[in-house]
């Protein structure tokens, strides 16, 4: 004779007691007796649970992913803005005018000639290596990069006696 047929309700309320039973160590025939039901019907809820689960986890995975992917780009523009920022000190600046200078015992302004200059060679390659950092993450992140080619070596040793034909091994 068939097992009465659960309520929606009850059926849920099965769900999280099975889940927490089993992820507690207990097999299946202890959680049937627990909850009064078969172990045919805890074996068929669980499939429902790791169905659920693997959903779950598919689901957290492409959102970590997602998250992980937006602090990426963000920290690529910035590092992208610094590089420009960078290049911009590479222009050389002359000022020529006169600063006014007070002199604190007589309180009289002087007037000097002043230059400043800026200038650097480049930009500075660090922030290039930080876009270099943030598209490889990006591509690790995403599963694009080529499989990496690893070389394998076997130290097979063939040992046969006399008899034997060694074209045959």
């Amino acid at each position: 004779m068939a097992a009465p047929k659960r309520s929606r309700l009850q059926r849920e309320k099965d769900l999280t007691e099975i889940s927490r039973l089993y992820l507690a160590g207990k097999v299946q025939a202890e959680i049937a007796d627990m909850l009064k039901v078969s172990q045919q019907q805890v074996s068929y809820d669980l499939a429902i649970l790791r169905g659920r689960w693997q959903k779950a986890a598919n689901t957290n995975i492409g959102e970590l992913k997602a998250r992980e992917l937006a602090k990426v780009d963000r920290l690529e523009l910035e590092y992208w803005d610094a590089w420009q920022r960078s290049l911009e000190a590479d222009k050389t600046i002359k000022t020529k005018g006169k600063v006014q200078q007070v002199d604190d015992n007589t309180h009289f302004i002087r007037e000097q000639p002043a230059e400043q200059t800026a200038h650097t060679d480049s930009g500075d390659p660090r922030y290039l290596q930080g876009v270099q950092w943030c598209i490889e993450r990006r591509c690790k992140i995403l599963g694009i990069d080529a499989p990496e080619k690893v070389e394998q070596r076997s130290s097979l040793t063939v040992v046969y006696s006399g008899n034997a034909d060694p074209g045959k091994l």
